[in-house]
């Protein structure tokens, strides 16, 4: 009988009353049952999660010592294991409708409150407060109960229909950058490696949305309220958190947050760690949170099976990813050392290769010569694949390296059909992966689906709506399809929050196409402001258009930078002379040294005067484009 667990429960949670760390998984261990069985008895049972329960059973027992004892609510908080009075405070109001200060005033005024748990949320109270009272607050619950679901809340409590297809996603949750609050900063590798891993598990659950860490990094050392950092990021909830390290201790405290419509914790968890359980410490604090929030958007949630890491490997590797990230070829370097010292220490250690892997990729993009960039290419495939596939045979659940491989499918091997089937395995085991979807739309792209393309571009978006780069990516689509006023409208959003080199590239374009020559010089200009090109952006100005294109050719042909160097930017350059020949040549160029932005340079509206050209068709055929000739509007 549900009565009789609830009662064993009842007894394990008060035996470890006041300890803040009696959770879920000391729960499951006492009652001889693995998490996931707990969850699942708990939610069919009483139709809630386990934390919940455990945590209406302190603030139940919280209320008796309010009622009978006579101490603070701060001591009240602690003797239930609570970390924090505040939260406890938070807690207790959420459950009975009160503060435990207003509840102390109501009995000094001799108004007796006596617990009687509905099935539901909240306890009703008795004395003097009254039919009416008692109904409306019955008639409040069953309204809770049964319209709020239909009103949108679905996804957090799931419709009991076995029929219904998943839900797309409709939570969504950003997982801010921790707060380093040590006398000593000097780890923020470990912060930034923490909100990492809890924003890659959290990105595991289907019916989740969860905002990539480019768009939550945004707010590192931000005043900003919590109600405006979810409005920026479009989400329903926020994990912040904090930690404190000394020479061998950790302490890391995290908090779930419900933004809209009042501020509202849902969920809070202090942890003390070893420096050395690192990994350990990562992964419990990231199950965990994704445990709690899918438990209540998905029942039928089992707990991710972990592969145990060599805790000195695991720092290695954070420190490696750390350094990854900041994309500069030191930097780079010295992650590729830490991170194969990583693998030589555990070699069992999958994600570790798969960082690797991205290193080598990054690499390969410091070079400014295009011949020697394809060269490189060459030269660090056999590494790339050789990290990826060692990856997935230790780890076959990792989404990260098949998007990986994906992406080097596409961007080395212009193989389309490989890169969409590592996508989209990436997104089956992970469906918030950004760049998942990024490599998706760029498959549409290519096959010319725009519409496609522009779903799962707008849908990056959003996983990264503080990214203009994505942003540039949608309004590129547009301008491919054709539909430039949508595609000018895009670009010039992005310009309001970033002064970004490509949406004003993308802003010439456009103008140009479209007959508005003097202006695409002017947005021009801007992109050459930003590049740092002084001579060119003054020169774009003063001339005619032959001259200032024959000037940019010149400057391109010579110019040690990487951008100016491309032959795809060659090709157009030539091309808006009406030198097709010269513009056909740099292309098959391009082809040659198997350029990455060869296949959607092919797509660009303005190379149109090339398309019935037999040698453009022969080189749009190689590299597996598809032309859309007739304009969508």
């Amino acid at each position: 009988m549900p009565e009789t667990l609830l009662d064993r429960i009842k007894q394990i949670i008060l035996k470890h009353i006041e300890s803040d760390r009696f959770g879920v998984s000391e729960l499951a261990a006492e009652l001889g049952i693995s998490r996931s069985q707990l969850f699942r008895k708990i939610k069919t049972t009483f139709g809630k999660s386990a934390s919940v329960l455990i945590r209406e059973v302190r603030l139940d027992e919280g209320l008796k010592l309010l009622h009978d004892g006579d101490f603070t609510t701060s001591e009240i908080a602690y003797k239930v294991g609570f970390s924090s009075p505040s939260y406890f405070n938070k807690c207790f109001h959420d459950r009975y409708g009160f503060t435990p200060g207003d509840y102390k005033k109501q009995i000094d005024n001799e108004i007796e409150i006596i617990p009687k748990p509905l099935p539901g949320k909240y306890l009703l109270s008795k004395k003097k407060l009254g039919v009416i009272y008692v109904f409306g607050i019955i008639i409040m619950y069953l309204a809770f109960i049964i319209i709020i679901p239909q009103e949108g809340y679905d996804s957090i409590q799931e419709v009991q229909d076995n029929t219904r297809q998943p839900l797309k996603p409709k939570i969504s949750i950003a997982v801010l950058p921790l707060i380093d609050i040590s006398e000593n900063k000097t780890k923020d590798y470990i912060t930034e490696g923490l909100a990492d891993a809890i924003t890659l598990e959290l990105s595991k659950l289907e019916d989740l949305r969860v905002i990539s860490r480019g768009s939550s990094m945004y707010f590192k050392d931000s005043s900003n309220l919590n109600s405006e950092v979810a409005k920026k990021l479009e989400v329903d909830l926020l994990l912040e958190g904090s930690v404190t390290y000394d020479s061998d201790r950790l302490r890391v405290i995290v908090q779930l947050i419900e933004v809209f419509p009042q501020e509202k914790y849902l969920w809070a968890n202090k942890y003390d760690r070893n420096t050395l359980d690192i990994f350990q410490l990562a992964d419990d604090i990231s199950n965990q949170v994704a445990s709690e929030i899918n438990m209540i958007i998905s029942p039928s949630y089992s707990s991710i099976t972990v592969n145990h890491v060599d805790p000195k490997a695991y720092n290695l590797y954070l420190k490696g990813r750390f350094l990854w990230s900041k994309q500069n070829p030191d930097a780079v370097k010295s992650a590729i050392a830490h991170l194969k010292e990583s693998i030589e220490i555990d070699s069992c250690f999958a994600l570790a290769y798969t960082i690797l892997a991205e290193c080598y990729i990054t690499m390969n993009k410091f070079s400014n010569d295009e011949g020697k960039q394809y060269q490189n290419r060459i030269q660090s495939r056999n590494a790339i694949n050789k990290a990826l596939n060692k990856a997935i045979e230790l780890d076959g659940s990792l989404a990260e390296a098949y998007i990986t491989k994906g992406n080097i499918l596409g961007q080395f091997d212009w193989d389309w059909e490989g890169m969409k089937e590592m996508a989209i395995k990436g997104l089956e085991l992970s469906p918030s992966n950004l760049d998942g979807h990024i490599l998706i739309s760029k498959y549409y792209i290519i096959k010319g689906d725009f519409d496609r393309a522009l779903s799962e571009a707008l849908f990056a978006e959003k996983l990264h709506p503080l990214n203009p780069k994505i942003s540039c990516l949608a309004a590129q689509i547009y301008y491919l399809d054709k539909q430039y006023d949508k595609a000018l409208e895009k670009y010039k959003k992005i310009l309001e929050l970033h002064n970004y080199g490509s949406a004003w590239e993308g802003i010439a374009y456009i103008q140009f196409i479209t007959g508005k020559k003097d202006e695409a010089f002017k947005s021009w200009k801007e992109l050459l402001k930003i590049k740092e090109y002084p001579k060119m952006a003054e020169y774009s100005v003063k001339y005619n258009e032959k001259q200032i294109l024959k000037f940019w050719l010149d400057m391109t042909k010579n110019s040690s930078s990487m951008i100016y160097t491309s032959p795809t930017t060659i090709a157009q350059v030539y091309l808006f002379l009406k030198e097709k020949e010269n513009a056909l040549k740099y292309l098959e160029l391009a082809f040659e040294q198997r350029n990455e932005n060869l296949p959607v340079t092919l797509q660009l509206p303005h190379l149109s005067p090339l398309y019935d050209d037999p040698r453009f068709i022969k080189l749009t055929n190689k590299v597996g484009v598809t032309i859309n000739i007739n304009p969508s509007n």
